[in-house]
């Protein structure tokens, strides 16, 4: 199980490390995200954001590839991926139909992880006793 585990960091992490293209692309954030960029301000913002992911993601990917820090690409990447889900919800203003694609892709990339983390500790714990 720990091969699916693996697997399935990787998909989580490919999906954390696609818009990290965007700082190197700067042209293409305001299609990917249906949204109007005012200022260079705004595109330094979501720039640094899309480093971030590259970081986030690159961990994952690392991680499933050298079986290696499992336990903080998986925090790491949840915790980027929950917070945007869970901060779509807590605005109350209207979002564009792009970022409710992100949204509903970082669900999927979520439940992903979380079943190959379960299956992982599941079988760890069997092997264990």
């Amino acid at each position: 199980m720990e091969l699916i585990y693996r697997i399935t960091l990787f998909i989580a992490g490919v999906v954390n490390l696609l818009p990290a293209m965007l700082a190197f692309l700067p042209d293409k954030i305001s299609k990917s995200y249906g949204i109007d960029i005012p200022n260079a301000n705004y595109e330094l913002l979501l720039r640094h954001r899309a480093t971030l992911f590259g970081i986030i993601g690159g961990l994952m990917i690392f991680s499933a590839i050298v079986k290696k820090y499992y336990d903080i690409a998986t925090i790491a990447g949840l915790i980027s991926m929950t917070s945007f889900i869970l901060l779509y919800f807590l605005i109350d203003k209207d979002i564009s139909s792009e970022l409710k694609k992100v949204m509903v892709i970082d669900i999927v990339a979520t439940v992903i992880l979380l079943i190959g983390l379960a299956l992982f500790l599941i079988t760890s714990k069997n092997i264990k006793q």
